[in-house]
């Protein structure tokens, strides 16, 4: 019996399932969107699977991976975007499957390293503050019983002291190995990766799986991949593969590798302070090296490295100072940014900067790798005083190679971004608005060929699947834009199949939408019809917003407009999104303003939502630099940027924004566009497409709001054929 046939039968009004969960209903998109899932995996290949919101994607894609994984010798990982459905998936969703199927299969749950514990650092961590104590006492008593160390899963007895803690205790991502900390059975990340090489499923998030992909042995090898949350997935490459060099770099590493002398009184600056990597080999090392030749090397070396220190900080102040965008260049509330093609485009003809701060860098790494060499003898040579084994020597010295490495790779960055020599690369500077230094950053053009090359084709079956893959709303789709941007296609040599399945819901008797041209000023236009929805409806209202600056503006408006007892919550202004994201829910009639991350992923399921207001069609900043580059080679192949990559790619987010409203099948809904480009644009077309009913254009706020709560009191009519 095939997989596909097993998976139907399981999902089925008689399947195991259904005998099982006493409110179990099949739902025929689950079922054919599972067999679509398990003939992949059986048979091999790409599948990209669009399905909406309460279609039961987990399920479908859950169900026929445990059964495959049973059937042979192969590994299945799946991908989510965030670790909140990493943790659904593992404590709720795949137990719960696996208890009706009544089967015993092993699977584990793997997240970066700094989402565990680490107990070394746990041991050394010291509160600032009564309630950082109590919060690190907690994290004691919670680490001595609970298996995982995953900190994510910590009740802490006060958030906020909490989140002060967390990267103090949490293991370094960069600084950990079993070299440096010896604690190998302690350690709870390493503890998960051993889990995860014994399981049959292992659970993981986007950015490490990325990171896998350059990282051999971060991941076990495996045979199937599912990419849920898939629309997600080129953001994640694009931000893992992106290099930046930054003042801020240079100073932690310079407090990170430190000094030697006596910290500096009077008019000297307080960073001249001892302290760090350096003063530790000097306590440690010299003193076991009093009779090796090798001890005024040493000791050369620490007093060059520290007496350097001030000059390297000053060179990089300077340097990073001297690139910034110049008074002319656009900006705004949240700084500025500037392309730059060419060295001299970035420099001009004086290198000198440059290059000082490479050969800081270049002597930091040859000086602590030659540390690291002495300082292990030291410890091999039996003179350790009350650390006979040697291990707290091995540890110095592998710490050393670490941040000697790192220096290494800020050089290397550096180098990079300086020459601005890869065609394939988009490069820019960016300042933010209160600081006077800028920051090198540099990014691929397409991710494309990483994705391809690295990540989707280590697997004999891929599964992409998300509520928003096709750029339209056709029964057939149109997958080619979201197949090219992660290098996928018959002409790339990764073809794939694709599959859309419609939505559950009867969306067309449970939204109303309206276009709401409210005049010039855009804040104020939007402020207006916000706060007269607010009056009238006496719902929770999100409204999103491409823009801080658009956001902050419309927030000081709506302070005046709204009634005193409705809540007026703006994220990043008033707290960040997840604090604001709880209040919300737990609020009724409150109003919710968001940028980015509430567009997607977030779930407000029935009266937590029930009124979302779109400022703007959600198209990317023009002159973004990786926009404009990919623009560029559009442009090179006789391609419109606009409609060809603009358009589409604003239209999934789109799709994802209102994809907010409806989240059950009993939810009411209201959105109100404050676009007039969705009612007169000639692109208008698929944007229109995405909404489950033809919009109503309104020019007066109070009006559409009247209409707006008539819609919310009345009572929703469901016939079986609409649903």
């Amino acid at each position: 019996m095939s997989l596909r046939t097993r998976v139907e039968a399981a999902l089925g009004p008689q399947g195991v399932l259904a005998k099982r969960w006493p409110h179990y209903e099949e739902r025929k998109a689950q079922v054919d969107l599972a067999g679509d899932v398990a003939r992949t995996l059986e048979h091999g290949g790409v599948l990209m699977a669009e399905a909406p919101t309460g279609v039961g994607k987990s399920l479908a894609y859950l169900l026929p991976a445990v059964l495959h994984a049973l059937d042979g010798e192969e590994r299945v990982v799946v991908a989510t975007c965030t670790r909140s459905l990493q943790d659904q998936l593992s404590e709720r969703d795949l137990p719960a499957l696996l208890e009706a199927l009544g089967l015993p299969v092993p699977f584990a749950v793997l997240k970066g390293k700094s989402n565990y514990l680490c107990p070394r650092a746990l041991e050394m961590a010291d509160g600032q503050g009564a309630e950082e104590d109590e919060a690190i006492e907690a994290l004691r008593a919670w680490a001595a019983v609970d298996p995982t160390g995953d900190l994510d899963r910590f009740v802490a007895p006060d958030a906020e002291a909490y989140r002060r803690v967390r990267p103090r205790v949490a293991t370094d991502p960069s600084a950990c190995t079993g070299a440096v900390c010896r604690r190998g059975r302690e350690c709870f990340w390493a503890r998960a990766r051993r889990v995860a090489s014994e399981a049959r499923i292992t659970i993981v998030n986007h950015a490490l799986l990325v990171r896998a992909a350059e990282a051999d042995g971060l991941l076990p090898s495996f045979d199937v991949l599912i990419i849920d949350e898939a629309h997600r997935l080129e953001g994640v490459l694009s931000s893992q593969l992106e290099k930046h060099v930054s003042r801020h770099r240079f100073d932690d590493l310079l407090r990170l590798t430190g000094t030697v002398g006596a910290p500096k009184r009077g008019g000297a600056r307080a960073t001249r302070a001892s302290g760090g990597l350096l003063a530790r080999v000097r306590s440690y090392a010299l003193p076991l090296l009093e009779l090796d030749p090798a001890r005024e090397r040493l000791y050369a070396d620490l007093e060059r490295l520290s007496s350097r220190a001030d000059e390297a900080r000053a060179h990089a102040e300077g340097f990073f100072t001297s690139i910034a965008p110049g008074t002319g260049v656009k900006g705004g509330l949240y700084g500025s940014r500037q392309r730059y093609r060419s060295q001299g485009e970035l420099l001009g003809t004086d290198l000198q900067p440059l290059q000082l701060l490479l050969e800081h860098a270049q002597v930091y790494a040859d000086a602590l790798r030659r540390t690291a060499g002495a300082v292990q003898s030291a410890a091999e040579s039996g003179g350790m005083g009350r650390d006979k084994t040697g291990t707290a020597g091995t540890e110095l010295s592998a710490e050393l190679e670490l941040v000697s490495g790192r220096w290494e790779r800020l050089r290397a960055d550096l180098m990079e971004l300086g020459e601005a020599l890869d065609p394939d690369w988009v490069y820019w500077r960016s300042q933010g608005a209160k600081s006077q230094a800028a920051e090198l950053r540099g990014a691929p053009v397409s991710v494309g060929d990483h994705a391809r090359r690295q990540l989707l084709s280590r697997a004999r079956s891929v599964v992409l699947t998300s509520a928003t893959l096709s750029a339209t709303l056709s029964a057939e789709g149109d997958f080619d834009w979201a197949a090219q941007r992660l290098g996928m296609g018959e002409d790339l040599g990764l073809p794939y199949e694709t599959a859309t399945y419609p939505s559950p819901f009867p969306l067309a008797q449970q939204m109303r939408t309206y276009v709401y041209e409210g005049g010039a000023d855009e804040a104020a236009s939007i402020a207006e019809v916000v706060a007269e929805l607010a009056k009238a409806t006496r719902r929770n209202t999100l409204v999103l917003f491409t823009a801080h600056q658009r956001l902050r503006i419309a927030r000081d408006k709506l302070r005046l407009l709204l009634p005193p007892d409705v809540p007026l919550m703006a994220q990043e202004l008033d707290g960040p999104a997840g604090t604001l994201i709880d209040r919300f829910r737990l609020s009724r009639g409150a109003v919710l303003l968001g940028v980015q991350s509430l567009w997607e992923g977030v779930d407000f399921p029935g009266e937590t939502l029930e009124v979302l207001v779109v400022a703007k069609l959600p198209f990317s900043v023009p002159d973004d630099p990786i926009v404009e580059a990919r623009g560029e080679r559009l442009r090179e192949r006789g391609v419109d940027p606009f409609r060809g990559d603009a358009v589409p790619e604003a239209v999934l987010r789109f799709r994802q924004g209102i994809g907010r409203l409806i989240r059950r099948s009993d939810d009411r809904g209201v959105l109100v566009v404050c676009d007039p480009r969705l009612a007169n644009a000639s692109y208008r077309g698929p944007f229109r497409a995405a909404l489950p009913v033809a919009p109503d254009i309104q020019r007066d706020a109070r009006a559409l709001a009247a209409d707006a709560a008539r819609f919310l009191a009345s009572e929703m009519s469901v016939t079986r054929e609409d649903v």
